[in-house]
């Protein structure tokens, strides 16, 4: 059997319906964190920056923008995070 490349491999995962479904699940979780990235690179800032401004360890701005993290951030992280790359926080919802 040949090996498939990565390429290969994930395509087929993404034709799974489980895979499929599991990403569904967890892209309001990406978005955020992309979000949360994008923000601070606008603001030209590091991770190291970042934490500084808001009181906390580089580790803690590290899970909160990994995509592997289990956790969800507080309102009042997200609070400090957006004023410290220069952001305002707003919520909203929408209809499904």
């Amino acid at each position: 059997m040949a090996k498939l490349s990565y390429k290969q491999y994930r395509k087929n995962a993404l034709a799974n319906e489980d895979v499929q479904k599991a990403l569904a699940e967890r892209e309001e979780f990406f978005g955020l964190r992309r979000e949360l990235i994008r923000m601070r690179q606008e603001a030209g800032m590091t991770q190291e920056e970042v934490a500084k401004a808001i009181g906390t360890q580089k580790t803690s701005i590290c899970r909160l923008e990994s995509a592997n993290s289990k956790t969800l951030p507080s309102l009042g992280m997200l609070k400090k995070y957006a004023k410290a790359t220069g952001h305002k926080l707003n919520i909203s919802f929408s209809p499904a």
